[in-house]
């Protein structure tokens, strides 16, 4: 069973390439109705990218994105070669498998630490690189709930706060199926970033 993201709005500039999208977040718990934070209880198992046009850029080897400048790593990153990560979406959790990054992030040692700059850098990084933005949000107590006994990894290095911090999840759709999913979230202090790719699609 797929996701079908449908609010997906495309800016072109005058090459026909895509640019930018969802200055605005396409769903927001703050604000959700009853019905909008209700969710299927069945799992889905891909988010269907069909709507996204495809990214060009060249990206650079996997985890693709370095934190930005003056931003380093808590602790040392969690890469697995293969490996499930949930990523939020207007009807969910949906699990995705492939290579995985995770890290909390900090500032470095005399700088202080900046939320703003943090997703702005990202943002940049990535839409950059054709990300498009599916979700922008936090996520319900209620959801998590559900995936409890299948999301093992929940505290894991890089673990994301769904229910206290918004989340952004990007998507950077390429040609050979290696599709890019990346989600990250702040506070006050720091923040987590979670970056999948799936495995190029055999010929």
């Amino acid at each position: 069973m797929f996701v079908v993201l449908t609010s997906l709005l495309f800016a072109h500039n005058n090459s026909g390439v895509a640019k930018t999208l969802f200055e605005k977040p396409i769903f927001q718990a703050d604000t959700a109705s009853p019905a909008q934070e209700t969710v299927k209880n069945i799992l889905s198992d891909s988010i269907d990218l069909s709507k996204l046009p495809f990214s060009e850029k060249e990206l650079a080897a996997f985890p693709v994105f370095d934190p930005p400048a003056d931003i380093v790593p808590l602790n040392k990153p969690l890469t697995r070669d293969f490996d499930r990560l949930f990523f939020p979406t207007r009807e969910g959790m949906v699990p995705l498998e492939g290579k995985v990054y995770k890290a909390f992030l900090t500032s470095v040692t005399g700088k202080e630490w900046s939320l703003p700059y943090f997703e702005k850098s990202y943002k940049d990084l990535i839409t950059a690189a054709g990300g498009i933005l599916l979700y922008q949000a936090k996520v319900p107590q209620k959801e998590l709930d559900r995936i409890k006994d299948e999301a093992t990894y929940f505290g894991e290095e890089g673990s994301i706060d769904y229910t206290n911090n918004v989340v952004r999840v990007y998507a950077i759709r390429k040609k050979e199926g290696d599709h890019l999913f990346v989600q990250f979230s702040g506070y006050s202090a720091g923040g987590s970033i979670q970056i999948l790719q799936l495995p190029k699609t055999k010929k």
